[in-house]
């Protein structure tokens, strides 16, 4: 019995295409690198950003890691009303403030300015950023979670068979392009959301190569960095092999644990919250399908949390079903992803271009895989920047008179039968190779 595998994906792909099967040097590949992120940022400050945007969840937390004050980088009550952000991209970032000196133009809050059990610490740090102008270098930071996100595509494309080729570059200089990747700093600065991304698609990268110690480590890390992984870890370990199972958790609960019991300690428990609830449970525009039923408390949280686990699982449990080990090829593999990552869009509240960051990327690799970029993925990129509107310059086009939940649900499903036709069409292509090697014995 033969199954299809990546080089028969190759050799169905278009000839003009072909090219970028060919492999390159080490020169050429870092060239590509350089390329693709000189693109991001340039298009990140040609569009007049970075922008303040949800700052207030990562940059109070990296100012006082900057500064050795721990306990306060997760006060009680969060920013106002926004709550913190996980605690990996501050630790980061946290860090580069440190080695950079930003800030130091002015003195930071002493532990006595910050009030008993930081009950000032925001409102201090807030003043001390405007005497030492530090914002905005701060938020420049966020470039490079870039590096994290390229780091990711590179590691799962080498995985897989398009790295060291034509598809590498091609990848990283499309990807660079996407709104949605580049609004996460642009626009709404969620520079977290990227480096996540880049954690998720490692781990799938190191599945692929039976690493799954580090495939393990490195969901971990995509959890403490943004909460969406659990759509990439949760299918992923449906999809891990059963004797590897145990390895891969372990070694996720390890990566979690060594990063959030020291800041447990050093925070008095507060920066659990923002590790196991996140910044996606606060509503705000709304105007979702969901929005519009009016579901609140528990049911709320049931449907637009635990649902889209359960069925990101229920997917890879039953491409496990047809598929067996095949299912760790880079096609149905990124397909469960893919279709996975659309299910949260499906349950949200809220919907912000961003939002279609970490589907966006799934969807331009799971075409790649196939040896292609169809008009369909090209048409619905720019459909979501129709009305996710990336451009600084005049007013929206589309979303002052069109209901957010009408563009939810074209954009979704378009992003849904993108993410599930590859999977379909694997899956008939093992059973029709199994009848036909049946009919020839």
């Amino acid at each position: 019995m033969t199954t299809p595998t990546l080089e028969d994906e190759v050799n169905g792909a278009p000839d003009h295409l072909s090219w970028l099967t060919r492999p390159l040097s080490a020169w050429w590949c870092a060239l590509g690198w350089l390329a693709a992120t000189a693109v991001f940022g340039g298009l990140t400050k040609l569009l007049h950003g970075p922008n303040v945007g949800d700052a207030v969840e990562s940059v109070y937390s990296t100012w006082a890691i900057a500064h050795g004050h721990w306990s306060c980088a997760y006060p009680a009550g969060g920013a106002g009303n926004l709550a913190f952000g996980a605690p990996l991209y501050p630790l980061l970032a946290g860090a580069v403030a440190w080695m950079s000196r930003i800030g130091d133009s002015a003195p930071f809050p002493s532990t006595a300015q910050m009030g008993p059990h930081c009950s000032n610490a925001v409102n201090a740090m807030y003043q001390w950023s405007l005497r030492s102008n530090s914002i905005w270098h701060t938020l420049n930071i966020g470039y490079l979670s870039w590096l994290a996100l390229m780091a990711g595509i590179i590691v799962l494309l080498r995985a897989s068979g398009r790295g060291k080729c034509g598809w590498e570059p091609t990848a990283l200089l499309i990807v660079a392009c996407l709104p949605p990747v580049f609004m996460c700093v642009q626009y709404t600065f969620h520079p977290q959301d990227l480096v996540a991304m880049g954690f998720a698609l490692a781990a799938l990268g190191c599945g692929r190569c039976d690493r799954w110690i580090w495939a393990g480590v490195l969901i971990g890390l995509a959890l403490m960095t943004q909460q969406y992984a659990v759509l990439v870890g949760a299918p992923l370990f449906v999809m891990t092999p059963r004797s590897r199972r145990v390895t891969f958790v372990l070694s996720g609960a390890c990566a979690v644990a060594a990063l959030s019991l020291p800041l447990a300690v050093a925070t008095s428990g507060h920066v659990l919250r923002a590790i196991f609830v996140g910044t996606g449970n606060t509503p705000s525009f709304g105007g979702t399908v969901l929005w519009e039923t009016h579901l609140s408390g528990a049911m709320l949280f049931v449907i637009s949390r635990v649902l889209p686990i359960a069925l990101s699982m229920t997917l890879a449990w039953w491409a496990v079903r047809r598929l067996g080990p095949d299912v760790l090829e880079p096609v149905p593999m990124l397909s469960v992803i893919a279709t996975s990552l659309c299910f949260r869009l499906v349950f949200e509240e809220n919907l912000f271009g961003y939002y279609f960051m970490a589907v966006a990327v799934a969807l331009v690799l799971l075409e790649i895989m196939q040896g292609r970029i169809s008009v369909y993925l090209v048409g619905w990129v720019a459909l979501n920047a129709l009305y996710f509107y990336p451009l600084p310059w005049g007013n929206d086009p589309v979303r002052g008179w069109l209901a957010i939940w009408t563009f939810q649900v074209v954009l979704v499903a378009g992003a849904l039968v993108m993410a599930v036709l590859p999977l379909r069409s694997f899956i008939r292509s093992r059973e029709d190779s199994a009848l036909i090697a049946v009919a020839r014995d």
